[in-house]
C-alpha cells in the first residue's frame, strides 16, 4: 500500500510511521469503533452525520473521543490538502487504548487515528451493467453501531471472489439486513424500500434517501428475502462505492439482468 499522510499518536505523520501498542484493547479484544468517510470536491461528504454516528458508537462502548468535532474536521482538511488526492477515503478508528489487566481500559487514554487513502473507483462495468450479491445467514453483533468486528465479512471474502460477487448480503431468519460493507435498497414501482431494523444506518444510505424523497415514495421497513428476489430493481450504497446496481443475487436474476431506470435516475442525481 502506498505511503500516505495520516493522523496517529496525536499528530500528522505518514502511514509507515503509524503504530499502536501490541497491548491495545482494540487489537487484543476487538474493542474499537470505526468510521469510513469519503470526500466530494475535496470536502468530507456528510461530515456532520458521520461525526454524529461516531459519537453514538463511542457512547455505546463507553469510549472517549479525544478531540472535538472541530479538531477532527481540521485534521481531515489538513490530510486532504497534504495528500492531494482528487478524492480521499478516510478510516477513523477509536479504541480504549492499552489494556488494563488484559481486558479493561482507561477511557481517558484512548487510541485514536485517521488513515487516508486515495479513492479507487470500482470497474465502470459494475455501474453500467450491475453487480452480483451472495447471501449468508448472519446478524451482526450490535448492528446499530460501527465497530471493528468484521470477522464474518472477512472470512467470506474468498467465497465472494470465487462467486464473482461485489458484496455479501446478510440475512437472518428470512429477513434481509445489510451487506458486509453496504446498505441495500429495492424498488417496487416508484416505491423505494430499505431495511431499517438490525442494520447499521449508513451515511450514504441517508444521502440517497435525502435525494430520493423528492421523486419517490420511501418505505423503511423489514424486507424478506423472498420479497427482495422479486424486486423490480435492487442496488447497494456505501461511502466507498456510492450507488451500485445489483442484477443478480445468488443464482436469481434481478430486473431481467439490466440496470433499472429508477436506479439510473438516483445514480445521476446522487
Amino acid at each position: 500500500m502506498m505511503k500516505t499522510y495520516c493522523y496517529a499518536g496525536g499528530k500528522i505523520t505518514t502511514s509507515d510511521k503509524a503504530f499502536i501498542s501490541a497491548y491495545d484493547i482494540g487489537l487484543l479484544r476487538g474493542y474499537a469503533i470505526y468510521e469510513g468517510l469519503t470526500t466530494r470536491n475535496k470536502k468530507v461528504f456528510y461530515l456532520k452525520e458521520h461525526l454524529k454516528r461516531f459519537h453514538v458508537s463511542a457512547l455505546k462502548l463507553g469510549l472517549q473521543i479525544p478531540l472535538s468535532n472541530t479538531g477532527i474536521e481540521k485534521i481531515l482538511k489538513t490530510l486532504i490538502k497534504k495528500n492531494g488526492f482528487e478524492r480521499t477515503n478516510f478510516r477513523m478508528i477509536l479504541s480504549g487504548g492499552e489494556t488494563l489487566h488484559g481486558i479493561e481500559f482507561d477511557k481517558h487514554k484512548p487510541t485514536f487515528f485517521i488513515l487516508a487513502e486515495k479513492w479507487k473507483a470500482l470497474p465502470q462495468s459494475l455501474y453500467e451493467n450491475g453487480g452480483k450479491l451472495i447471501t449468508e445467514e448472519y446478524l451482526r453483533f450490535m448492528p446499530e453501531i460501527k465497530t471493528t468486528h468484521y470477522i464474518t465479512a472477512v472470512k467470506f471474502q474468498p467465497k465472494r471472489k470465487k462467486k464473482k460477487a461485489i458484496e455479501i448480503l446478510f440475512i437472518s431468519k428470512g429477513k434481509v439486513l445489510e451487506c458486509s460493507t453496504s446498505n441495500i435498497f429495492m424498488f417496487k414501482g416508484k416505491k423505494l424500500i430499505t431495511p431499517q431494523n438490525s442494520v447499521l444506518l449508513g451515511i450514504t444510505r441517508k444521502a440517497v434517501l435525502d435525494v430520493a424523497r423528492k421523486q419517490f415514495k420511501i418505505e423503511e421497513r423489514d424486507i424478506t428475502l423472498a420479497e427482495l428476489l422479486k424486486a423490480e430493481e435492487v442496488f447497494i450504497t456505501s461511502s466507498f462505492k456510492d450507488i451500485v446496481p445489483i442484477v443478480k443475487i445468488d443464482n436469481k436474476i434481478i430486473c431481467k439482468g439490466i440496470v433499472g431506470e429508477n436506479t439510473k435516475i438516483l445514480m445521476n442525481v446522487f
